[in-house]
């Protein structure tokens, strides 16, 4: 079996470089250094290091146990946290698919995180199909997304809605006041940025545009929704996001509502694994969801 004292060793060995600075860290004998690390190299029939002039260089097996070791001893730090604080904080793993804007996830989840018992959130970001994968080996609490859960998926799982917002394009002030004068005629031949085709707005969009007898003029597609508002930000193009965001993406990017879609509704959901939900952080977020709705029905 695999000596993981030795193997550590080896470990701070290839970080440092040398085996005194090594043996300095771990207030060790240099001596006592070198002989565990000769004697893994013995264990695995390999050499890990080999030795230019007074300096040591990893060889192509030492790389590679370098990195391995890596990912062992960050496996073992997490371990050890989640056995000590086992009683004390609850685990909660979410997959966000990268349709979700970010900032809308953040306000989504943010609830989990007001908890009387701490909640250690970990986020796995992914494509939805992964996700779901995922989801039905349990190996995640919950997954957000903006579509429902297909139910020719193969997976088995219960779709929550956590609520819907229209459609709205936001611009720099320069191109907004270009397409406000007769909207929406006036998109024709206007720069459009759009999400990829992995975002439910993608094809409501365009759909939208050719209803409207309307040729987008495309200049940028993209995954990520922060990049495609800060082209947004530079004047680059009109680019789409839910209504209920838009105090926080007038704020941050300087542009400016150039008109809302009602015709195009956006909906976003919490895709579980189990139809009850025993998480506490889980429950939180459709509870925060659900009063979120109540307080937009208020001001409306």
């Amino acid at each position: 079996m695999l000596n993981y004292k030795q193997l550590y060793y080896f470990w701070h060995v290839a970080r440092c470089g040398s085996v005194t600075q090594a043996a300095q860290q771990l207030h060790l004998t240099p001596q006592t250094i070198s002989g565990q690390v000769a004697e893994l190299e013995i264990s695995l029939g390999v050499a890990l290091f080999s030795r230019v002039g007074r300096r040591l260089v990893l060889t192509v097996a030492g790389r590679q146990a370098q990195e391995q070791a890596g990912a062992i001893f960050s496996l073992g730090a997490e371990l050890e946290h989640t056995l000590r604080h086992a009683s004390q904080e609850l685990i909660m793993q979410v997959g966000i698919a990268d349709s979700v804007p970010r900032t809308l996830a953040f306000e989504l989840l943010a609830p989990a995180m007001a908890l009387a018992t701490p909640v250690r959130l970990i986020c796995h970001e992914e494509r939805a199909e992964q996700l779901f994968s995922e989801l039905a080996r349990h190996k995640l609490d919950m997954v957000l997304i903006d579509r429902p859960l297909p139910p020719d998926s193969g997976v088995r799982g219960y779709n929550h809605e956590l609520g819907r917002s229209p459609l709205a394009l936001f611009a720099s002030p320069v191109l907004a006041a270009r397409a406000r004068d007769g909207f929406p005629a006036s998109l024709e031949g206007l720069p459009l940025l759009i999400p990829g085709e992995k975002s439910a707005t993608h094809d409501r969009l365009l759909a939208w545009y050719r209803q409207q007898g309307i040729h987008p003029h495309l200049v940028g597609q993209f995954d990520d929704s922060t990049l495609m508002k800060s082209f947004g930000k530079a004047g680059m193009g009109i680019f789409p996001a839910p209504l209920a965001m838009r105090d926080e993406i007038e704020r941050l990017y300087g542009v400016e509502l150039l008109a809302t879609l009602p015709e195009v509704t956006l909906s976003y959901y919490l895709v579980s694994a189990g139809r009850q939900l025993s998480h506490p952080g889980v429950q939180a977020v459709i509870e925060g969801a659900r009063q979120r709705l109540v307080e937009m029905e208020k001001h409306k």
